[in-house]
């Protein structure tokens, strides 16, 4: 396969480097086996850290045979981690309460009798009454009964 050249700034390698750690967390978090396509990338555009002067961000790990991210790294991408997991669990949890709430509420024939649109608004209302629960209040009133 053909290659090519890009050229980065440091700046631009740093923020290149957050992108590949995100976009590998993503890849992977979920996962047991790690695609290895993924790994190779990731691996090859961490081995650049030390041209960039980013050691303290990028380490080789002789008995691994591998470039991880530092400790230090590791504890700045963690907030960007932590509000995107913030974020997908309030927003899937209201998405997936409202979907339960309109198939509650309209039986078969109604929603067959309803537009796109209408669906949309229906369930648009509904999430946007969770969205506004759990932004003040977190799972406080949230209850389970069978």
């Amino acid at each position: 396969m053909a290659t090519k050249k890009i050229e980065l700034t440091s700046d631009q390698y740093l923020l290149l480097i957050k992108m590949v750690y995100l976009g590998y967390w993503m890849a992977s978090a979920h996962k047991d086996d790690v695609d290895p396509l993924v790994d190779d990338i990731e691996q090859h555009i961490y081995s650049f850290a030390s041209v960039f002067g980013l050691n303290n961000l990028v380490e080789f790990d002789k008995s691994l045979n591998k470039f991880l991210p530092s400790a230090e790294f590791e504890e700045e991408m963690e907030t960007p981690v932590q509000e995107y997991d913030d974020y997908i669990f309030w927003e899937e949890l209201s998405w997936r309460l409202a979907e339960r709430d309109f198939t509650r509420k309209f039986d078969q024939a109604q929603i067959l009798c309803m537009t796109v649109d209408e669906i949309l608004r229906e369930k648009n209302t509904i999430a946007d009454r969770y969205f506004e629960e759990f932004g003040i209040n977190g799972v406080e009133n949230l209850n389970f009964s069978k």
